[in-house]
């Protein structure tokens, strides 16, 4: 299976696929979410978080990133799609037989005797999982993201549907314990239902998958260790509760920057991956990328800094209060993963993934002995501004070893970065000011009003301070004029012609 080459058309239309379908698949989430925490108590997520977090740690067997090594390697034949689907069916059975094992243990560890009935039931989830075709993977090698849109989207329709049907029923854990069970069942099918291939019994390229793979492995081991620390120690020290608000959270500070990224990364790691020899075309086509990472990234996370009390007063109701402060910060901490993020996926695709991971190892040792000191003296708000000053620290290394690795210049990250940051700073300015002067004379409003109109001035504010520092700097070829030629072209389509 050989990839074609792409082309910037081809990766635009790609990251417009992903990203479309990122912003369903979290506007759907956030109707999930939201249906949730009216039915469900922090204690519950917290719980399943609990469980999760066990998950997670036994799937790392399994974390050797088969699917970017098919993507990576231009030249796969049938043996390394089949040996990729085979392990990954041993991996789905191991993992089952370990939840099986680790119930009683975990229990234990957590004191949460619930655990003993969720884990056994999660491991028939793991097992079917393990069975996904492994076909589906060639929709990104060959940049049919429209394919890749309707798979993805698909999967989640289901899990959404069953998981709010659930919930209304049950009203307790088990409606998101048995959704996840029948997500997997259900992947299954709409893998070999979306896909002809139809794979084998295979171990014939192990040599060759795991060649480029064992680094991926470490990477996602410590990349695991970094992210899922805070569930272990948290669901210790705090209980399910803080955990639980803690997890929401993250994932609502995730929401707006690292989660609309993470799909323009998918997109363009084929694309890197075909040109990972010609370096220059490389940088070049990073850095557009980049740029339109910054534009996105600084706004959201910073507009969800400042608006988050009005977010959680709306949306998720009092009980949820406590979340205020930790989403402020691990919004920022989103905001600094969006712009690092895209460096590790062109060190990816030019083949050079132990740099990724020795970076990560470097930061793992620093950031885990904090994170059980700040936990266990401040909890959850601790082990927040923990992640935070690993995300800094951790975007110092890699802009480190990204220039080192590919050769290029710094000015070059910060000449694409500078006006989205600078115009998110100044929107920060203003919606500061404009909180504090509704917050004197808008009482009557209600809160959905004040969201909304803040909202519309950040966006305005930002829109006008970013094209005027864009054009102070000469109007250089970057995402405003891309965005201005698109507007200025279905304009024109729009008028009448004379």
């Amino acid at each position: 299976m050989t990839a074609p080459h792409a082309t910037g058309k081809q990766i635009a239309k790609g990251a417009a696929w992903l990203m479309g379908f990122k912003l369903l698949d979290k506007s759907i989430g956030l109707i999930s979410t939201l249906v949730l925490v009216r039915l469900l108590t922090p204690s519950d997520f917290g719980l399943v978080a609990m469980a999760m977090a066990v998950v997670a740690l036994l799937e790392l067997m399994g974390a050797f990133g088969f699917d970017s090594a098919l993507i990576q390697r231009q030249d796969t034949a049938r043996s390394h799609f089949d040996t990729a689907w085979t392990f990954n069916v041993i991996f789905g059975a191991a993992i089952a037989v370990f939840l099986v094992v680790m119930a009683v243990p975990a229990a234990n560890f957590y004191r949460e005797p619930r655990l003993e009935l969720m884990l056994p039931a999660l491991a028939i989830g793991a097992l079917v999982g393990g069975f996904e075709n492994i076909g589906t993977v060639a929709f990104r090698k060959e940049l049919n993201f429209r394919m890749e849109f309707t798979f993805l989207l698909a999967k989640r329709c289901v899990v959404f549907v069953v998981v709010l049907v659930l919930a209304f029923t049950l009203r307790s854990f088990w409606a998101l314990i048995f959704a996840t069970i029948v997500g997997k069942f259900m992947n299954v099918l709409i893998s070999y239902a979306l896909h002809p291939y139809r794979p084998r019994f295979s171990l014939a390229a192990r040599g060759d998958l795991f060649n480029f793979s064992k680094w991926l492995f470490i990477s996602n081991l410590i990349q695991f260790l970094n992210s899922r620390s805070t569930d272990f120690i948290l669901g210790r020290t705090v209980g399910s509760h803080g955990l639980g608000v803690y997890k929401l959270a993250a994932e609502i500070a995730a929401m707006p920057s690292t989660e609309l990224i993470a799909p323009l990364n998918r997109a363009v790691y084929p694309a890197y991956a075909q040109l990972a020899r010609a370096r220059e075309k490389l940088l070049a086509r990073f850095l557009e990328v980049y740029g339109l990472i910054s534009f996105i990234a600084f706004p959201v996370a910073v507009g969800l800094f400042c608006l988050s009390d009005l977010v959680v007063d709306l949306l998720l109701g009092s009980q949820w209060t406590d979340a205020v402060p930790i989403m402020q910060i691990l919004g920022l901490c989103g905001l600094v993963g969006a712009l690092q993020g895209n460096m590790y996926v062109v060190m990816s695709a030019m083949g050079k993934p132990k740099a990724n991971t020795l970076l990560g190892a470097v930061l793992l040792v620093l950031t885990l002995p904090a994170l059980v000191f700040f936990s266990v003296q401040f909890g959850a708000l601790g082990a927040a501004y923990v992640q935070l000053i690993s995300a800094v620290v951790g975007f110092c290394g890699i802009v480190w070893v990204f220039t080192a690795v590919t050769g290029a210049a710094k000015v070059r990250l910060f000449a694409v970065m500078w006006r989205p940051m600078a115009s998110s700073c100044l929107m920060y300015l203003t919606l500061w000011g404009a909180q504090f002067v509704v917050g004197m004379h808008g009482a009557a409003l209600m809160s959905t009003v004040q969201l909304l109109l803040l909202v519309f001035l950040g966006v305005v504010v930002y829109a006008i301070t970013i094209l005027l520092f864009w054009t102070i700097s000469g109007r250089p070829r970057s995402t405003e004029s891309i965005l201005l030629e698109l507007i200025r072209s279905k304009v024109s389509r729009m008028l009448p012609i004379s």
